[in-house]
């Protein structure tokens, strides 16, 4: 028996990225981490900017005896290669694992690693191994089957928490029905209102408890977003706050950057076109999506855009109504109105079909409407109409609520389709 040869990773793969200035401790989210081992696997799922990989290091460094980790990247969905740098992560922290080097097919390798993993086993506090973007192994079948093999055979005391955007092809439902898998998504990793400020406060931008609110609530916790939002806050005069605050959406520059970088320029031609057309309505169900993009696949369409976790949200699971993420939303309505204004109104009118305003907009509720459409800020709209800024809130409060939008970018195209300007 020798010692098992395994590939070199380099080490900054073997250990959790480096904590980044500023970083916000999130004890709740520790507990919640904690308490999810109480079962072998616990799956880490959420859109890109949750803070997922944040998260878990965080978590693993504060841990007294830290997990065992693996960045995936990928050029490591090779079935030859796979088990090898399994071995390669678990023997940092577990100690020499003993192998028969003949054993080269990789499930017969991934045996002898079981095998040599049990032998290690003894009362020692549990293991823990964090695979880290797991869906850098794509759809490879022969890996997904190694993977899958190897998290139904974890030795007993060994647990492993995996990180990902999407849901690849593994058995979750089942593992999640049978015990084996606790699953931490969106909905936990959203941040609070409290976390939120001190997230902001270490960036250097300190809000009264309102803005931080008001925030929040338009990046619904999304933490990408409420950094996204500080960097737009830096350096403004404090008088421009409130209206960058009450304006902030998915249409701000640096959200639109990210979300195009790091989102929509990774989706395939026929995924984009999908989405920059549902992108219409504000709830989406499989009769709608049929009507915005013509496919009559797009019930499935759907359900595969929720297990990608693609911003997609359920609203009713058993009625089967999804929304995206208001930033998302806001940044595909906005390519979608670049790229084809015509298409865009077509889509709306689709959407809209006979409704009209529920109730007749006031004479002001008009003037405010059209300074809107101008782009005027709240200020300016005020002075125009000498008026105070929150008379102004005031008045678009009732015009989103009469218009049944929730941004100012809905609101003046909404007006439009039903010629009110």
């Amino acid at each position: 028996m020798t010692a098992l040869p395994v590939p070199a990773l380099p080490r900054a793969r073997l250990r959790p990225p480096a904590e980044r200035p500023g970083a916000v401790a999130r004890p709740r989210l520790d507990a919640r981490i904690d308490a999810a081992l109480r079962a072998p696997l616990v799956w880490v799922a959420a859109p890109a900017g949750y803070g997922k990989t944040t998260a878990v290091a965080g978590w693993a460094r504060r841990r007294a005896v830290p997990p065992a980790w693996w960045s995936l990247e990928p050029s490591d969905a090779v079935a030859e290669r796979f088990v090898d740098h399994v071995a390669s992560a678990l023997a940092r922290p577990s100690g020499p694992l003993t192998l028969d080097p003949e054993r080269r097919d990789p499930h017969d390798r991934l045996a002898a690693l079981l095998d040599a993993l049990e032998a290690q086993a003894s009362d020692a506090a549990p293991r823990v191994l964090v695979l880290d973007d797991v869906h850098e192994l794509g759809n490879v079948p022969d890996v997904l089957d190694l993977l899958r093999a190897f998290l139904e055979h974890l030795p007993d005391g060994l647990h492993a928490v995996l990180v990902s955007r999407v849901d690849p092809d593994l058995p979750l439902a089942r593992w999640r029905l049978e015990g084996r898998l606790e699953s931490i998504g969106a909905s936990d990793l959203r941040f609070t209102e409290a976390e939120a400020s001190a997230l902001l406060a270490s960036m250097g931008v300190a809000l009264r408890p309102s803005f931080v609110r008001t925030l929040v609530q338009r990046t619904e916790g999304w933490g990408a977003g409420l950094q996204l939002a500080a960097l737009g806050l830096r350096g403004r005069a404090p008088d421009a706050v409130p209206d960058f605050v009450e304006r902030f959406t998915g249409a701000d520059p640096y959200v639109l950057a990210y979300l195009t970088e790091e989102v929509v320029q990774r989706l395939d031609d026929a995924t984009q076109d999908f989405v920059l057309r549902a992108s219409v309505a504000d709830v989406l169900d499989a009769a709608t999506a049929i009507a915005l993009t013509g496919r009559d696949d797009a019930a499935e369409r759907l359900s595969e855009l929720e297990r990608a976790h693609l911003f997609l949200q359920p609203v009713d699971p058993e009625a089967r109504t999804y929304r995206f993420h208001t930033s998302f939303r806001d940044l595909l309505r906005r390519r979608l109105e670049d790229a084809d204004p015509r298409l865009a109104a077509e889509l709306r009118a689709r959407v809209a079909g006979p409704a009209v305003v529920a109730e007749e907009l006031s004479e002001r509720e008009r003037e405010v409407l059209r300074w809107l459409a101008t782009g005027a800020s709240n200020e300016a709209i005020a002075a125009h109409l000498e008026l105070s800024t929150n008379t102004v809130k005031t008045h678009l409060k009732h015009l989103y609520e009469k218009l049944d939008v929730g941004t100012r970018t809905a609101a003046v195209a909404r007006a439009r389709d039903l010629d009110l300007l």
